[in-house]
């Protein structure tokens, strides 16, 4: 039943963005029946956090689309696997000679956001992106490009609105404010003529992150709602937004945010039961608000806030998503653990 209502709504997001249908051009045709392919000539890609979970898949498919990968890394005495060399990530890194770069490193927000910890996840963004940007100012060559990550909780929870780029961020709570005080860190080299894109990412599903911490509750048929469960909670593949970085880098068009993300977020009760129906397991506990308030404090916001986030300009650049759809997309990443 939610299937068909899934493929039902993609007529109602066509009309609302009349792109996400529409023929590009021949080039951008050749990408759309394989995302993979490239058109170009071969970059050479700088990439910060190239040894975490999302940089360890940028490098795997910049790879494989013949382009090349400088790692950069706290600890440069340990070679990132496939890139071609490994510099140190720091004040006064180097950064010429590069087509683009990407800019992952942060501290992890999982864990309990105490004091110390919440200055950690503030300061590793904004101080790590003004190294990026100290260094592009000074190289004699620096790239012309910066695609830096960013996160979709910059809009705040902001209940049944629909969210594009365009959008207002956000006026409160505290990965609000950082992803707002990391995008303007970041859009200080455009002031130098760097083409800079802040990639508002949401949830990212792949085979390590958040999917596999919620996978022993739902094999023990505990997996339930967070809450109302109405709160929407958008989300991306691992694969589709590795790519839609590359995408980034070489679709000069774009400028400014992208929101990562599929085409169709869920809501919180929906992702749940197809969670649960993917691993043919029971999924029908309900986690009250208050508990979650009680027990997680403010980071209950990672669960409750809700964001109808759509990802407006990636689809008018010509973006495809091998993975629109939140069933084919745990299908894909659970298909060996499912139960017969």
């Amino acid at each position: 039943m939610f299937h068909r209502s899934v493929r039902r709504s993609a007529q109602t997001l066509s009309a609302r963005l009349p792109y996400f249908g529409h023929s590009h051009s021949e080039a951008e045709a050749k990408r759309n029946k394989d995302p993979f392919v490239v058109l170009n000539q071969p970059m050479v890609i700088g990439l910060t956090g190239a040894s975490g979970f999302l940089g360890q898949e940028i490098i795997r498919q910049a790879v494989s689309q013949g382009e090349q990968v400088v790692a950069y890394s706290r600890t440069p005495d340990k070679p990132v696997s496939e890139a071609i060399r490994t510099e140190a990530f720091s004040t006064g890194m180097t950064v010429s000679n590069l087509d683009a770069i990407l800019h992952l490193a942060g501290e992890s927000i999982s864990g309990p956001w105490t004091k110390a910890r919440r200055d950690r996840i503030l300061q590793s963004r904004v101080q790590g992106t003004r190294w990026v940007v100290e260094a592009l100012q000074n190289a004699p060559n620096p790239p012309r490009t910066l695609i830096c990550a960013s996160g979709v909780n910059i809009y705040g929870d902001r209940s049944e609105e629909e969210l594009v780029e365009e959008s207002p961020v956000g006026s409160s709570g505290f990965l609000c404010s950082v992803g707002i005080a990391w995008e303007a860190e970041a859009m200080r080299a455009t002031s130098f003529g760097i083409r800079v894109v802040t990639i508002r990412m949401a949830m990212v599903l792949g085979r390590k992150g958040a999917l596999p911490l919620m996978l022993p509750a739902f094999w023990l048929g505990l997996g339930g709602r967070l809450g109302s469960g109405n709160q929407w909670m958008p989300w991306i593949h691992v694969e589709d937004v590795a790519n839609l970085f590359l995408h980034a880098a070489r679709e000069e068009s774009l400028a400014g945010p992208v929101n990562g993300l599929s085409p169709f977020p869920v809501r919180n009760r929906d992702f749940t039961r197809i969670l649960g129906s993917t691993l043919r397991r029971p999924a029908f506990l309900v986690v009250p608000r208050f508990i979650l308030r009680t027990v997680l404090q403010d980071q209950a916001s990672l669960l409750l806030e809700s964001q109808r986030a759509l990802p407006k300009r990636a689809l008018e650049t010509g973006f495809r998503f091998r993975f629109p759809y939140l069933e084919d997309a745990l299908q894909n990443l659970l298909k060996e653990r499912r139960l017969p």
